[in-house]
């Protein structure tokens, strides 16, 4: 199953100060599916990460990393690569992409319709550098991510914003951005959370599930 892409935004994006002068980084532009004008939904998850511990060290001095201008290079760069891992794993994927296939199906929604209406991307600039665990952020690290974000909602102008990661959420919400109206947050899918009930009874899946139905549905 292959999924129709728009890279009508890519020019914009690439002149972002994170993605203009390092090819590595490109490599971590938003997935942006070929009707995302539809809905104009922003999908928002934490970050990549590297299973490979060579590469783990190559990105391990933040500010090299940040200021790199293609001298650094990965053995696995498919695991940064937000387009590639969408495109492979987003119909039979394990962690994040099956919770998302299991909640689109209980909301019967076609989950090629779904993933070609939404853009998708990580907040966190650098991969974890802790395997696929939640990645170990330094304000510098959040502060930096921060502003790459808000360079690329200033692009793609979403109408919904929903953040699949409490901790890079509560990073956008300090900034009270003119977007937070828009902006709704659930646990991360892999966590245990996503299955607790919150305060108000509901547990994380569900409320994305009923999210998602008030955008495709209504």
């Amino acid at each position: 199953m292959e999924l129709k892409v728009d890279e009508s935004y890519d020019n914009e994006l690439k002149e972002i100060e994170f993605y203009k002068n390092s090819r590595i980084h490109q490599l971590m532009l938003p997935y942006i599916g070929f009707n995302y004008q539809e809905h104009r939904v922003l999908l928002v998850a934490e970050s990549h990460y590297l299973g490979n511990e060579e590469d783990r060290k190559k990105i391990a001095n933040f500010k090299e990393w940040y200021e790199d201008k293609g001298d650094i290079t990965l053995s696995q760069e498919g695991h940064i690569n937000t387009r590639e891992v969408v495109e492979q794993w987003f119909s039979n994927g394990n962690g994040l992409f099956q919770k998302i296939k299991k909640e689109l199906e209980n909301a019967n929604i076609d989950i090629k319709y779904f993933w070609e209406r939404i853009a998708f991307m990580n907040f966190f600039i650098v991969p974890s550098t802790n395997g696929s665990r939640e990645i170990c952020s330094t304000k510098e690290v959040e502060k930096k991510s921060l502003t790459n974000f808000e360079q690329v909602i200033k692009i793609l102008k979403p109408n919904y914003i929903l953040f699949l990661s409490k901790k890079s959420y509560y990073i956008f919400k300090r900034e009270n951005s003119e977007y937070l109206k828009k902006t709704s947050s659930f646990c991360h899918p892999t966590s245990i959370c996503w299955y607790k009930k919150g305060k108000d009874g509901k547990k994380s899946k569900d409320e994305f599930k009923e999210k998602i139905e008030i955008i495709f549905k209504s």
